[in-house]
């Protein structure tokens, strides 16, 4: 597979995910319209940052390992050793969340997540995880296959359903039921909002299974024991890879700001999770472009190895990716002042101010992403879950220090400086183990600049164009932010036109400047 065909499938996995995330992204701005109030965004941001770490724990790194343990010969066997193991362990790990429910629900961790008193939103929860870990090897064996369009259609179809339920329970079954259809769901008459989002997204969930049902049925359904303890062995480290990262992604809101937040008003600190949590979304650009890299780098690179040089490859990709997300982080920390009416209510706007940081959190840690190559290549993957650790532990010191002095914006501080640190450990690790000649003064170049762009217009705004408001909109402030803008694209233009001629779909219109 040629780059061209990396960016090929990145582009379809990239569509899916981009029209996944914003129209789940639009779903912000119709809860914050009124449908939740601040604290309940903040009950319900609280259990979405805990989904992704039982999504690890119920897929234990079997993803990867797929991808790194399928060869033309057995492929077969590796996918359904994978999907009988995967089977078996989620449907084992649900039947004891659901025995453990009245546990769970009645402890902080429940009350804080707005789950006390409510059993149904517990069920619901567990069964999307459920739904979710069982789809992760039908999805994985789409990109092995180079199928993205199939990938993309079941992706977008999951998550289509899932915006229908929002609307039909939370917008029409109200308005219905006020004009005399008695038989629907009486949503406004104290029903509770949060259950009904739920219940959305794990029917989104279950039409994403169904869907692969007629894909899970051709599987040939043998169990090969030896090969599952090789892949056991090469996915568990993942884990701790995948849960120590997540302790950076997730656990601001999850237990982070819960915790240090000074004071003991439980509402008070699900409102400054709503806040914090809204703003994060706007971050959404990077994360969404993140992800379809992923999804489409991660299998190109264990294929990428088995060619002559592909350090020299690797490197190619990281620059063009870097380039990518100093573009995005552009577009929305510049364009403030627009993507703030996402958040409907100027109660949220104060949080503004830390998205510029997440954004460029977010970069780090994409580059992490296309750094740990190197590790999951040479097999070390004891060596990622060492990494995660170590800022981990950092994390939790830095959110223990910051948030109490400087509130959430001390938890988008630590957020960032954390995952630069992990970038930059993987980054020298890496070179030792698996040297890659990353272009290194290009990419610092291309991100300092990109971030001295960004607090030259803040500066500009704030002390000139806009002093009484620097996120209103207005002419000025977009025609300057448009102008660095601009000029940051035709610096990138000059320094990087033979590389974009290269590339599909852009390339034929580079090579012509």
């Amino acid at each position: 597979m040629s780059i061209k065909q990396l960016a090929g499938q990145t582009i379809y996995y990239g569509l899916s995910n981009i029209v996944s995330k914003l129209l789940n992204y639009f779903l912000t701005p119709f809860y914050l319209g009124g449908i939740l109030t601040q604290a309940a965004f903040g009950e319900m941001s609280n259990v979405y940052a805990y989904i992704p770490f039982a999504n690890i724990i119920l897929t234990y790194g079997l993803e990867t390992a797929f991808f790194r343990f399928a060869k033309k010969d057995n492929e077969a066997r590796v996918l359904s050793t994978a999907t009988i193991s995967l089977l078996f362990s989620t449907i084992s790990i649900t039947i004891l969340l659901l025995l453990l429910k009245g546990t769970i629900i009645n402890s902080y961790t429940g009350e804080l997540a707005g789950l006390a008193g409510h059993p149904q939103l517990y069920t619901y929860i567990i069964l999307i995880m459920a739904f979710d870990a069982l789809t992760a090897i039908p999805f994985a064996q789409l990109r092995q296959e180079g199928r993205p369009k199939r990938y993309a259609a079941i992706r977008i179809a999951g998550i289509t359903t899932t915006i229908f339920f929002n609307i039909f329970f939370l917008k029409l079954c109200p308005e219905w039921y006020a004009k005399g259809y008695h038989w629907l769901p009486n949503v406004e008459a104290g029903s509770d909002q949060l259950g009904y989002i739920y219940l959305s997204n794990l029917l989104g969930s279950g039409i994403t299974l169904l869907l692969f049902l007629p894909q899970i049925i051709r599987i040939n359904w043998q169990f090969d024991p030896q090969l599952w303890k090789q892949m056991l062995s090469y996915a568990l480290p993942l884990i701790i890879v995948g849960m120590a990262g997540m302790v950076n992604e997730t656990f601001d809101r999850a237990w982070f700001l819960p915790q240090y937040l000074p004071g003991n008003d439980l509402e008070a600190k699900k409102e400054v999770i709503g806040l914090y949590s809204a703003n994060y979304k706007l971050a959404i650009l990077i994360t969404m472009f993140i992800q379809a890299f992923r999804l489409g780098a991660e299998p190109f690179f264990f294929k990428q190895a088995k060619e002559e040089n592909p350090q020299k490859t690797y490197a190619r990709i990281m620059k063009l990716f870097v380039v990518m997300l100093c573009f995005m982080f552009l577009f929305v920390s510049l364009y403030l002042n627009i993507w703030k009416a996402f958040l409907r209510q100027e109660i949220y706007y104060e949080g503004l101010r830390i998205v510029p940081i997440l954004l460029l959190a977010n970069i780090f840690l994409g580059v992490y992403y296309n750094l740990t190559i190197w590790f999951k290549l040479t097999d070390r993957t004891k060596t990622g879950a060492v990494i995660t650790i170590i800022t981990a532990i950092l994390a939790f010191a830095l959110n223990y220090w910051w948030i109490p002095v400087m509130g959430y914006f001390g938890a988008a501080l630590a957020t960032m400086v954390c995952y630069f640190i992990q970038m930059v450990i993987c980054y020298v690790w890496g070179q030792k183990h698996y040297p890659i000649p990353y272009h290194l003064p290009k990419l610092i170049t291309y991100t300092l600049l990109a971030v001295i762009i960004y607090y030259v217009y803040a500066w500009l705004n704030k002390t000139w164009l806009s002093p009484e408001d620097i996120y209103a909109v207005k002419p000025l402030s977009l025609l300057v932010a448009t102008t660095l803008y601009g000029l940051y694209a035709w610096f990138i233009i000059k320094m990087e036109k033979r590389e974009f001629a290269k590339l599909p779909v852009i390339g034929r219109f580079v090579a012509k400047l």
